[in-house]
């Protein structure tokens, strides 16, 4: 065995692995080489010992995100390769995450009174149907695609894990693109029409919804149901998110069966070895810090809105509002403290799972009574981690329906001891208003500054003005005559008429901006709202960026500034975690 190489490698492994992974990589490790243990166990011991010294190091190294080198690729001293690395894993990414992505109806859209073109457990998509056309790009509406994208954390920890157990010096390119091929994503959608009428008549455009989807961390069904939303002369009818299932026996299937394949790990340590990838590639940054700085510099009532909830998640909040009693409002504002929405996230310390951290030890429970049978198939779904969460916190309220919502919930001491009940804490039957104090008081009160803020619904950017002349998808291009990709939607109106807020949030940008003219741009904590094409910006209290805006808040005026054929409002939402721009109408509808 050649020491030098042996130490790069391990010290590779866990330079990748320092920042969450450290101790579960070493055990997994050791577990690779258990069979060589009696002849290199003392230059293991010695090895271990220097690499814990440098992964300590390594992990005080945050990387440049200015220059989008991540801490574990960046070392004591940046280099030339992790840069080119780096790039070559997102690129490799980019092009398998498109490579099987697939339309199942083409030409023939879903309709309210037509087939669905959804799978079932019993008759999947994959492998077998569903191919009916390429599409060549992520289209989801709903952006579950982004969620199970292979992204380069995955790829580069799978890879290391596979060069070290095949005692590899180094990850070539064909090394690193046959990990991105074998691990990369399935995706079946279905098109659907969007029906919207008014005063003139109805209009049809096309979107997309992810129905199937084949990946390293499940086989997953979607689900849709129709739906119609009215307002003062008008309707939009479309099919909103319903619920998924997972219909593997085991989530992790495909993944632990491509590490058996690859790694040479035996059945009773399979499990060890999944982890271990998993969490190194869970290690990267995930990208909290401006949500972290927003706490941190306002508070949280000053930039938060209805319009801060992910629409998909919406339906789901009001029926469970409906079915228990509590506040769609309360719970978005619980669920935004437990998990910022993540139905897949994980606390590897407690096991607690989902949009509403369910406790390993009793979900299924709460999944068979609220009918998600059986519950290992939707253990994932979104609604039936909202759904179960509202169980919980109305079994700590009592009665819910008792509380007076409308009154002064902060100084509600059933609702304080419900909050700190949910969030596990052991003293909650103790607690007074008087004795709360320290992190209990900040959890507490950032919970109820969600609930104020949430509280607060959402406003029509342009106010008076309803049509929507260009929606959010793919378009020719007004200007360049070209087939390009609609960030946003445009709301003609007269130069000079006002436009409003759409959310509460911080005002990050007041200026020219390119192609966009005269713009604003506004964050809370999951969204960036783009104002476009503005005559004129509106300055509050006298300055226009880093101050809080609320909805309904006029921040401009309708103009045609920028790449513009005419006076209309460009408006573009983006999600903050997936870093895309998703349909405003999602967020918004005319009123």
């Amino acid at each position: 065995m050649n020491g030098d190489n042996e130490l790069d490698m391990l010290l590779g492994i866990l330079k990748q692995g320092a920042k969450n992974a450290g101790r579960k990589l070493g055990k997994a490790i050791l577990k690779l080489l258990a069979p060589y243990l009696p002849v290199i166990a003392f230059i293991c011991i010695l090895f271990m010992m220097m690499a814990w010294l440098v992964a300590a190091v390594y992990s005080a190294f945050p990387g440049d995100k200015s220059k989008n080198i991540p801490a574990i690729l960046a070392g004591v001293k940046e280099s030339e390769k992790d840069k080119q690395m780096l790039e070559k894993y997102m690129s490799l990414c980019e092009k398998w995450n498109r490579k099987d992505t697939w339309l199942v109806n083409p030409g023939n859209p879903s309709r309210p009174d037509g087939p669905n073109y959804e799978s079932s457990p019993e008759n999947p998509f994959h492998p077998n149907r569903g191919k009916g056309e390429l599409v060549g790009e992520m289209i989801d509406r709903y952006n579950h695609d982004l969620d199970l994208k292979i992204t380069w954390g995955q790829a580069h920890a799978a890879a290391l894990f596979r060069a070290y157990a095949l005692r590899r010096p180094d990850i070539s390119d064909s090394e690193m693109e046959k990990v991105v091929k074998d691990l990369h994503p399935y995706f079946y959608y279905k098109a659907s029409e969007v029906i919207t009428c008014g005063k003139d008549g109805c209009e049809r455009h096309t979107v997309y919804l992810l129905v199937e989807a084949y990946t390293i961390r499940g086989h997953f069904q979607y689900h849709y149901r129709w739906r119609t939303d009215t307002y003062d002369d008008g309707s939009v009818t479309y099919e909103e998110f319903a619920g998924m299932q997972q219909i593997l026996p085991n989530m992790w299937q495909r993944l632990e069966d491509w590490i058996k394949n690859e790694y040479g790990v035996g059945e009773k340590d399979i499990t060890l070895a999944r982890t271990a990838v998993w969490e190194a590639s869970m290690g990267f940054d995930q990208g909290k810090e401006w949500l972290q700085w927003l706490l941190s510099n306002y508070s949280i009532g000053s930039f938060t809105s209805f319009a801060m909830v992910p629409p998909e998640f919406v339906p789901f909040l009001k029926e469970a509002e409906e079915k228990f009693g509590i506040p769609a409002w309360f719970l978005a504002a619980l669920f935004q403290s437990e998990s910022d929405w993540n139905y897949m996230a994980v606390n590897t310390r407690t096991g607690c799972f989902g949009i509403s951290q369910q406790h390993p030890d009793y979900w299924r429970e709460r999944w068979i009574k609220l009918g998600f049978v059986p519950p290992e198939q939707y253990q994932w779904d979104p609604r039936a981690q909202i759904l179960a969460g509202a169980l919980v916190m109305a079994e700590y309220l009592g009665d819910p329906r008792q509380i007076d919502w409308n009154g002064d919930i902060e100084n509600d001491i059933k609702v304080i001891k419900a909050i700190a009940h949910y969030k596990g804490w052991s003293n909650w039957p103790n607690l007074t208003l008087e004795n709360l104090e320290g992190e209990e008081k900040r959890q507490i009160e950032i919970v109820l500054g969600y609930a104020r803020g949430i509280q607060v619904g959402t406003a029509w950017p342009v106010p008076g003005h309803k049509e929507i002349s260009s929606h959010f998808g793919w378009r020719i291009h007004p200007v360049t005559g070209k087939k390009s990709f609609h960030e946003g939607i445009d709301i003609p109106a007269p130069t000079g008429t006002p436009v409003v807020s759409v959310s509460g949030g911080i005002v990050t940008l007041a200026g020219w901006n390119g192609v966009y003219g005269n713009c604003v741009i506004v964050r809370d904590a999951q969204h960036e709202y783009l104002y476009g094409h503005l005559s004129e910006i509106e300055a509050v209290n006298g300055q226009a960026v880093h101050q809080t805006v609320q909805p309904g808040q006029e921040i401009g005026k309708v103009g045609s500034t920028g790449l513009s054929t005419g006076p209309h409002l460009h408006f573009g939402v983006k999600d903050l975690t997936r870093d895309c721009w998703i349909d405003p109408e999602l967020i918004v509808q005319p009123r």
